[in-house]
């Protein structure tokens, strides 16, 4: 009887000992500034651009990691609008979707013996299948998309205290680890958009959501 009241206690105590000693919650880290997100050059990546006078507004050579799950590595190109409120920021964004922004988007992987042009896509305009770019990374219209949230809250690119929408350029599609390099430019001044203060972003989606 002793006995069992022995390993009784014991396990009461190791509960108690196991209760007392959980860890609180991480934290999540700390939101970059504009400076330090700009000189962030790992998927995934933001950039501050302007969308009101022609010219290239991306220029950036940066570095895919290795991914686990294969499935996380889909690299998608794009606009994300951001504020405290979603009504202007959702405002915003469908103003840009509708019109019409003629662009040309390039990605390119450095690695090995010369560089390699990637092939691009976008959704159709029924938005059921996708379309190979034409030659140039023309673009005329960009389209509502989604990109994982935690790899961008775990990089400091994303708080839970801002609403953020995302309009895709371009679908890299499945894209290996490596080096590479994407520009964008604008092919007409637009006056309208002076007002419009998107970040350029690349990240990953999981093909499983």
């Amino acid at each position: 009887m002793r006995a069992v009241r022995a390993v009784v206690a014991s396990a009461a105590l190791a509960l108690l000992v196991g209760c007392g000693s959980t860890s609180p919650p991480a934290e999540a880290p700390r939101l970059l500034t504009r400076a330090e997100a700009d000189a962030r050059n790992v998927v995934p990546f933001t950039r501050g651009v302007r969308l009101d006078k022609a010219g290239r507004i991306v220029d950036v050579t940066f570095d895919a990691p290795a991914v686990v799950d294969p499935q996380m590595s889909w690299l998608k190109l794009g606009l994300r609008l951001h504020g405290a409120e979603q009504k202007p920021v959702s405002q915003a964004t469908e103003n840009l979707r509708q019109g019409v922004l003629q662009a040309r988007i390039v990605l390119q992987r450095l690695d090995g013996s010369g560089a390699k042009i990637i092939p691009l896509s976008r959704p159709s305009s029924g938005g059921r299948s996708m379309q190979v770019l034409p030659e140039g990374g023309y673009v005329e219209r960009l389209s509502p998309g989604g990109v994982d949230s935690y790899p961008l809250e775990q990089a400091g690119l994303k708080s839970k205290d801002v609403f953020y929408l995302v309009l895709q350029i371009a679908d890299a599609g499945l894209i290996d680890a490596g080096r590479y390099r994407v520009t964008l430019d604008l092919l007409e001044d637009r006056p309208d958009l002076e007002d419009v203060q998107p970040e350029f972003i690349a990240a990953y989606y999981s093909l499983g959501k």
